[in-house]
């Protein structure tokens, strides 16, 4: 669980820096100091579902983005033959939280 936490840690600091916004206006966004986002960019602390879904709505990234291609969380690597099926899963996860409007 450690490494997808890293891993989408390090996937929100890209996208953070991609916008061209700060570890505080993120932080003011979500209700968190600068030093939350700095742990959840480090992986130190996770961060919840909800979170994440607004995240990647701020961001203007697809939730796919932050979940998908992360090896660990599918035990299966990038070039295995259910990619399509692992990222159709994705998507339909990311599909239920926005109609739960997470």
């Amino acid at each position: 669980m450690e490494e997808i936490t890293k891993d989408i840690g390090e996937k929100l600091r890209k996208a953070r820096e991609e916008c061209g916004l700060t570890q505080k206006e993120v932080g003011d966004y979500l209700g968190y100091t600068p030093m939350g986002i700095s742990h959840f960019e480090k992986g130190i602390r996770g961060l919840k579902i909800s979170d994440l879904k607004k995240l990647a709505d701020y961001l203007k990234k697809d939730l796919s983005y932050f979940l998908a291609g992360s090896s660990t969380l599918f035990r299966a690597d990038s070039g295995s033959p259910h990619q399509a099926e692992m990222k159709k899963s994705v998507k339909s996860f990311e599909d239920f939280l926005n109609e739960q409007n997470l």
